[in-house]
Parts: C-alpha cells; structure tokens; sequence
C-alpha cells in the first residue's frame, strides 16, 4: 500500500512510541507540531551527597521521529537529519535540529526496528546507518569488493546494530 511522507510520518512515530513504552519509559506528547521534537520522555539521575542527601535531578530528552529508507543495495538505513522550510517565494530553507532535539529515533519498515542516534553526532542533510552483515563496499579502478565487518573499520562508519534499541 502506497503512503504519503505524513502518513509514513505517523507509522514511523507510532512505532517508536511503542518501543519507548516496552522500554518503560513515560512517553510525553508535544501538543505543537513546530517545535523540533515529536515525543518526549524525563530521565531523573538521583546522587546521594555524604551518604544521606539525596539530590534528584529531572531532564527532558526531546525525540525527533524520521523513517530509514533502505538503501538500493540493501548494504545500509539512511534518513534526513534536516527539515526543508517551504517559502512563499520559493526560497526554502533546510534546518537541521540542533537545540531542538536531543535525539533522532529512526525507525526502518524494512527492518521493523528502532535506531536511537544523538542530534549532536548525525550529519546535517543525511545519515547513513551501515549493516555490519554487508560490511563495506571499495571500489577502485579493477572494480568493486567488499570488506567484511571488522574491529579495524569500525570507527570509521555508523553501524545500526550499534544504534538499535
């Protein structure tokens, strides 16, 4: 069944909410749709100052819901990490989500699965979630290989499975 980008949207949002509250998480709503965030939860840290003082500490961390498309190879999930503004006079702006959200939680139809990853550390434009099945595919003027998944390539790439929540 073919759906519009707002009724994928919503799917995608419906599914994350889901998992956030498997997990145990208080989900919070955003009664505006213009803020930069779609869910919302609180985590409190407690610490406890010389043995009996205890200081409880609440933070809002402020969700911004996308969908992952599989890539053509099915090697990678990739998702935009900016928000196109349209303007009257056709100008429109490209934002990212910096101060707005704390989180990006993607989730996949391809895969079924959620993928937590920090505004802070996503690429503005896009993002590339590689598979550590498919490992990475080089090319040079001989052709195209592959390189399996390995200690040595993996700071160099985002893999899912160390996104998946």
């Amino acid at each position: 069944m073919a759906r519009d980008t707002s009724q994928q949207g919503l799917v995608s949002q419906t599914a994350i909410l889901n998992r956030l509250v498997q997990l145990g998480f208080e989900v919070l709503l955003p009664w505006a749709d213009h803020l930069g965030y779609d869910l919302a939860y609180y985590v409190t840290t407690e610490e406890r100052h010389f043995g009996f003082f205890v200081h409880r500490d609440s933070r809002l961390v402020r969700i911004q819901c996308k969908t992952a498309w599989l890539s053509k190879d099915e090697t990678y999930l990739e998702f935009n990490t900016s928000t196109l503004s349209v303007r009257k006079r056709g100008n429109n702006k490209k934002s990212g989500y910096r101060g707005k959200a704390e989180y990006f939680a993607v989730y996949s139809p391809d895969t079924g699965k959620i993928y937590m990853v920090a505004v802070d550390e996503a690429p503005n434009g896009n993002m590339n979630l590689r598979f550590k099945s498919a490992g990475v595919v080089r090319a040079n003027r001989h052709g195209s290989y592959r390189i399996p998944y390995s200690v040595e390539i993996a700071g160099d790439y985002c893999w899912a499975e160390d996104y998946e929540i």
